[in-house]
């Protein structure tokens, strides 16, 4: 995705950065809640909870210092870091096929962009949600209510899985088009069986994992198209969604 001929397509790399927005927006917030942190420093109690139980309730303490008061953020910042690394690596894990015609060049662009933005959601999502229990803690550090942010970070984790692949298959679709470039039949036959986020969806085959599709990664991915392939993602659902939502309402 980097040779001569797949830069010199009109509007391939143009508006790149966009992709990386999110990262900008969690730097922008961990600066936020640091700079906040400093002024009322002076104003913390000399000791500081550390970790706290079932219910949000304290149940380690330790005296005040940089790392004691600012320890959530720290988490958050190397969260994001090595997201960014991760991102910045994506072109070589795409694994591009040999000479793709110029429709797929924009689709396999845009898939690149939705993994980078993908990667900056969750690290923005993590920034904002570590934050808030951080702020928490120097406020209310009696009691943390995390119940409730939990959830909605686990949601929206699992929304922003999904949409930004959406977003950039019509950036795709727009620029191929507005450029002259559509795809063959074959082609054609080929995008209707994926879905956002590289999920296969054939009811004509068996196999409920399939190999990922050309350009997308390597391994596997969830074949939703036939019945057992479906029960896979509710399960995974119920286990990795449902489960740690339940276990934190559960807990009080």
């Amino acid at each position: 995705m980097t040779d001569d001929k797949s830069t010199a397509l009109p509007g391939l790399r143009q508006g790149r950065s966009v992709a990386w927005i999110p990262f900008l927006l969690s730097l922008i917030a961990l600066a936020a809640i640091v700079i906040w942190g400093l002024r009322i420093y002076p104003d913390l109690p000399e000791t500081i909870p550390t970790h706290w139980g079932p219910g949000g309730v304290p149940d380690a303490w330790e005296e005040k210092s940089f790392g004691t008061v600012f320890m959530p953020q720290m988490i958050a910042a190397g969260t994001t870091a090595l997201m960014a690394v991760l991102a910045l690596i994506i072109p070589a894990l795409m694994n591009p096929p040999k000479d793709p015609s110029a429709w797929k060049r924009y689709r396999l662009e845009g898939a690149e962009r939705a993994t980078i933005s993908v990667l900056g959601w969750i690290s923005l999502l993590t920034v904002l949600f570590v934050g808030y229990l951080g702020v928490q803690g120097w406020f209310t550090p009696e009691e943390v209510s995390f119940q409730w942010p939990m959830a909605l970070y686990l949601i929206l984790i699992f929304v922003m899985i999904f949409l930004p692949y959406r977003r950039w298959s019509r950036w795709a679709d727009a620029q191929s088009s507005e450029h002259g470039f559509t795809p063959t039949a074959e082609e054609q036959a080929e995008e209707k069986l994926w879905l956002p986020g590289g999920i296969y969806n054939n009811p004509d085959e068996p196999l409920i994992l399939v190999p990922k599709r050309e350009g997308y990664g390597t391994g596997a991915t969830i074949n939703v198209g036939n019945r057992a392939g479906r029960i896979t993602v509710i399960v995974f659902l119920v286990v990795f969604v449902g489960g740690p939502l339940a276990l934190v309402f559960a807990v009080t």
